[in-house]
């Protein structure tokens, strides 16, 4: 939970580098206040002077006239402060002003919150890859999203474990309730107050792929319900299953699954499931267990096995080839295995077998969404439509 109130207690982690020492402290703050009163009560416990006391939080040396309420600070949070070996002196004038905290601590960050159920603003913690403290000072500032996202990117001085060649670990949680929760890149505040190129309406919080193609929450849920009940996710490596924009004939598409959690747990759960099995059909050692009251799907890597495998849920055992349970591979008519093989093709893209019952030689691959022809096998041209678009 965030502090509320106007008076709330910090934990205050204070390393002494010109004596070598590392105490804690409980310090009583104002929410109004700014990093200068913290370093002064600090000074009044220590007798170090406050000019000589360095604040540091989420890796970031913070500037004395940061308001503590800006830091979404909870009774779980420690902020560090560091006394360096030497200190620089500065001509000081009068007590700084109170201003807003830098947004690239804070920042305008969305996370989905599984506690809250919900879309949610996050604040972005910063803690020693090794030892997870969050003593630490980052050597550069992270650039875009894969430096927060990715792990050794950002490198760090940590001064709890102080081990050379450290990385951050970046984690995000929920404003609301300070648990975990999954950073959504494609969500962000509508600052200007744009329209929903759905519906016109003006919400605080939006989806944008990154090409200003807005959609509100509400529509962007019902986008994804309605693409969801034909299954029209497209396979795009490196994303996986996914959509493209809200926008007609816009390719940009969502590059995080998280962001599908709007859909609600269960039709969040019924995407997983249907994405596993296109994505298990679609590759060579993919299974899907063939007994009626299971229907799960999982890798299989068969070895030198006897083409038989065991469902890892009802540990239903069969053969992957005729999918019974009493094997009838050798029973099996040839002439009708030869049919099946001459009247299906493979998609061009994915390599799902795909049979033609009828109509032009148009397809559409329901797995990755790719125009091919059926004849051809190969991406759908305007030469296809001319020369043998019904033969």
């Amino acid at each position: 939970m965030l502090f509320s109130g106007m008076s709330n207690e910090v934990t205050v982690v204070l390393q002494d580098r010109k004596t070598g020492q590392r105490r804690n402290y409980t310090i009583n703050v104002n929410n109004n206040e700014n990093i200068l009163e913290l370093t002064k009560s600090v000074e009044k416990i220590t007798k170090i002077p406050s000019e000589e006391l360095e604040v540091v939080f989420c890796g970031k040396k913070l500037s004395k006239s940061t308001i503590m309420k800006d830091l979404s600070l909870t009774p779980a949070t420690q902020i560090m402060l560091l006394r360096p070996n030497s200190v620089v002196k500065t001509a000081t004038t009068s007590s700084p002003k109170l201003q807003t905290t830098d947004t690239s601590i804070l920042g305008s960050f969305y996370v989905w919150c599984k506690s809250c159920d919900d879309v949610r603003r996050g604040k972005l913690r910063v803690y020693c890859q090794n030892c997870e403290s969050t003593s630490v000072l980052v050597k550069s500032e992270p650039q875009n999203w894969m430096d927060v996202l990715k792990s050794k990117r950002i490198p760090v001085t940590c001064e709890n474990c102080c081990r050379p060649g450290l990385y951050a670990e970046f984690k995000f949680k929920c404003l609301t309730c300070n648990d975990l929760a999954a950073a959504l890149t494609h969500v962000r505040g509508n600052w200007q107050m744009a329209e929903c190129c759905i519906c016109d309406g003006k919400e605080k919080i939006i989806f944008d792929l990154g090409c200003n193609h807005i959609s509100c929450q509400s529509c962007f849920k019902d986008y994804l319900l309605s693409t969801l009940q034909e299954f029209h996710f497209e396979n795009r490596p490196p994303y996986g299953f996914t959509v493209s924009c809200v926008y007609p004939e816009c390719n940009r598409v969502v590059q995080d699954v998280h962001h599908f959690h709007v859909m609600g747990q269960s039709s969040y759960s019924e995407y997983q499931r249907k994405a596993t099995e296109r994505l298990i059909a679609i590759d060579d050692e993919g299974v899907t267990c063939p007994n009626p009251s299971c229907g799960q799907s999982f890798f299989w890597e068969p070895y030198d096995d006897d083409g038989r495998s065991q469902c890892p849920d009802c540990f239903y055992t069969f053969c992957r080839k005729c999918t019974e349970r009493d094997c009838v591979c050798q029973s099996e008519d040839d002439l009708t295995r030869t049919t099946i093989e001459a009247t299906t093709r493979r998609c061009p893209k994915c390599n799902v077998a795909t049979e033609r019952n009828g109509g032009c030689a148009h397809i559409h691959c329901t797995s990755c969404g790719m125009d091919w022809c059926f004849k051809c096998v190969t991406e759908w041209k305007e030469e296809c439509q001319w020369d043998h678009w019904f033969n």
